[in-house]
């Protein structure tokens, strides 16, 4: 598949697969490389609105793979990543159109897992394979849910101390020479790939997930998974290493809330979401255009974590989820539109080159020794002697000063120079010496020409506000100054004031009123009810017999209610029961992944005892071969060699024969035992699945 030029960010589309394809409305290129989206209008009305789309990227994929997504988007990002690139791969969509699917996999069988456990497993490969050098690699999980972050590996952790601290201790964001880093954010050290799989399994266990309208376990928050890789040297003494980042991100789904018609905390989130990624989406188009000069990064978490991810110096690959079903075509066109945006991001990735503080320090006292015994070679040629180029102490630079003040008085004519150490102390002497000057200059004209400063007129002011309030109180007869005065409204006269008397006799006469009323409103309402007004007269009777045919009808209803619950089982099915009632209803297609999952590992399990003992059977023929062959040698050294023209030895057949068999079985020892270790790192992470698959149907 041709490329665009590497100057720009990377766009890949992948369509979710589906039975209901929305063929009459978009149309798959023939170069996997183009989608065309045609929208029929709901109405004959010209509104002059557009219907036909056509959108350019670098790969679209429809029915694809997860190994295939891997190879063709993420593995180039991966490999440069271990060579000191920054890297980023992340997921965009709406919910529902399998970006969790794409970036993770988990709840699906093995060989559909996703990006991230098949970059650990490619990672951990070549590092093993580049055996010059020496790689650390630490791991971090973020959350961002509710612009609000959080540590998915905090758990690992179970100290009291530690918990305490990560309640009071907030993740923030900051930024040093153009870098990110979260402070507070844990990063675990892997050492293997095992390692590294459970921390990816323990942070997805403290994701949060929430049951959607369109995805019954949709990711409510944006995941940022972090790998840092540092490389150095095992055979050159270089200070120089390269650290890199690779970020892989789960970004969470946008929706249409007028659509999904969400309520409560799903409405909420949603309403997060959406604003995180408006933000997102206000990045992108301010890098894509050259003459803008605003930065939106900081207007939310998620972009703010994301500032060094995506363009600039790193290499950035985006997959855009759709779902190409004909209800979802808003969302589709709204995913393609910001595809298309981040793909007119400019990225130039450069190595990361770091320079180690302990080596450079090593080899900057290296490089002052040699110095110090270079200058001294050139000394001893000058005839020049008793030099030294250490640092000044304090009594030479008390005899470099007192030399300095004999110069400038007159006393001595000129200042030997003997190394730049003696030039630079005696400029500092100079400096000294021509400030203590101004000062004493300054001080003695204050001295002769004095003249009040402002804060002796504002000490005068005050002395004579304070007599003029001490005056003032002692004729009014109070001491101090009047608090909260306010300005007067007048006074109001005593025949216009309310009478209290008069007031609570009219509150009296009214509650009166009140009680009389209320009294002839019961007495008339007990009128309407008095026995005289109930007697039955015919149709009366006949309405009390029809009363007491349904009440005798509704009695025993009830009581063929009570029968019936009655005849219920008193007590629930056992645990046993009602966990495999269970498996059959709800929990069928978790239980089908889940014998599916425990059905490659019991068949992983079994090729790996196969594989083990056809390893210790090559083992036993090297051994058994390489014996063979060392008696050989030992009979023709016995016999006396044979050399021919060019000097080499000559063999005879059945030796050689031996030698080539040795060299194939160990060849094939290495395959083997390389197939071994791989397949070792996929018990453990079928194991893995099998665990969490057990967990949820229990917690189900």
């Amino acid at each position: 598949m041709p490329q665009r030029p590497s100057n720009k960010v990377k766009v890949y589309v992948r369509s979710r697969p589906t039975n209901n394809f929305a063929s009459d409305a978009i149309t798959l290129g023939r170069d996997n490389r183009t989608i065309s989206i045609h929208r029929v209008p709901s109405t004959n009305i010209v509104d002059n609105k557009i219907n036909d789309w056509a959108f350019h990227l670098d790969g679209v994929f429809h029915n694809i793979s997860q190994e295939d997504i891997f190879n063709f988007v993420a593995k180039d990002v991966v490999d440069r990543t271990i060579d000191g690139y920054n890297g980023t791969i992340l997921c965009y969509g709406q919910t529902g159109a399998g970006k969790t699917h794409t970036m993770t996999g988990f709840t699906e069988s093995y060989p559909n897992r996703g990006i991230i456990p098949r970059t650990l497993q490619h990672l951990y490969q070549q590092i093993n394979a580049r055996q010059e050098f020496s790689y650390t690699v630490r791991i971090a999980y973020l959350e961002i849910y509710n612009d609000s972050m959080c540590d998915l590996l905090r758990s690992l952790d179970s100290s009291p101390e530690y918990q305490q601290q990560q309640q009071q201790q907030q993740l923030s964001i900051g930024e040093d020479s153009g870098f990110i880093y979260i402070k507070g954010l844990s990063y675990r050290l892997a050492n293997s790939e095992e390692e590294a799989l459970n921390l990816l399994f323990e942070g997805e266990t403290n994701r949060a997930i929430g049951q959607h309208v369109l995805n019954k376990q949709s990711s409510r928050s944006h995941c940022i998974f972090t790998i840092l890789i540092e490389c150095r040297s095992v055979l050159s003494s270089d200070d120089k290493y390269t650290a890199s980042k690779l970020n892989l991100v789960d970004l969470a789904g946008s929706e249409r809330l007028a659509k999904t018609n969400s309520e409560g905390v799903t409405k909420r989130e949603a309403t997060f979401i959406n604003k995180s990624l408006s933000f997102l989406e206000q990045a992108v188009l301010n890098l894509s255009d050259k003459k803008a000069n605003q930065s939106h990064f900081r207007s939310s978490k998620l972009t703010h974590a994301l500032k060094d991810s995506i363009g600039g110096r790193c290499h950035t690959v985006m997959i855009a989820n759709i779902w190409p079903e004909i209800e979802h075509l808003e969302e589709t066109i709204s995913t393609l539109r910001f595809a298309s945006r981040m793909m007119c991001v400019p990225a130039e990735p450069t190595v990361n080159e770091v320079v180690d503080p302990v080596k450079a320090i090593e080899n900057y006292k290296r490089e002052n020794k040699h110095l110090k015994e270079e200058l001294a070679l050139h000394d001893t040629l000058a005839n020049r002697h008793g030099i030294s180029y250490d640092p000044l102490n304090e009594q030479q630079l008390h005899e470099i000063e007192n030399q300095c003040r004999r110069y400038v008085d007159g006393s001595v004519d000129e200042i030997q120079v003997k190394n730049i150490r003696q030039v630079q102390a005696a400029f500092n002497s100079f400096k000294t010496i021509c400030r203590t000057t101004e000062k004493d200059v300054e001080k003695k004209y204050r001295d002769r020409f004095v003249t009040p400063d402002k804060h002796e007129y504002d000490h005068q002011d005050s002395q004579k506000m304070s007599n003029v309030s001490q005056a003032t109180s002692s004729i009014n007869g109070t001491a101090g100054e009047l608090d909260g005065q306010n300005f007067a409204l007048g006074t109001v006269s005593k025949d216009q004031r309310v009478n209290k008397d008069a007031l609570l006799k009219m509150t009296r006469n009214k509650r009166q009123a009140g009680a009389k009323s209320s009294t002839g409103q019961l007495l008339n309402s007990k009128d309407k009810f008095s026995p005289v007004s109930l007697k039955p007269t015919g149709t009366n009777l006949q309405r009390n017999l029809t009363n007491d045919d349904d009440q005798l009808a509704h009695t025993r209803e009830s009581n063929e209610l009570a029968e019936a619950k009655d005849q219920r089982p008193s007590t629930p099915p056992n645990r046993a029961v009602a966990f495999e009632d269970f498996k059959q209803t709800r929990g069928l297609n978790l239980n089908k992944i889940y014998l599916e999952n425990k059905e490659i590992l019991a068949s992983k399990k079994k090729q790996f005892a196969e594989l083990a003992r056809h390893i210790n059977q090559v083992k036993g023929d090297i051994d058994n071969t390489r014996n063979d062959a060392e008696r050989k040698k030992q009979e023709r050294l016995t016999m006396g060699e044979f050399l021919n023209e060019n000097g080499e030895t000559i063999i005879d057949e059945e030796e050689y024969e031996l030698i080539a068999k040795l060299q194939e079985l160990k060849s094939s020892y290495r395959n083997d035992y390389e197939q071994w270790k791989n397949l070792q790192s996929e018990i453990n992470y079928c194991q893995n699945l099998v665990n969490q698959c057990q967990n949820r149907l229990l917690q189900g």
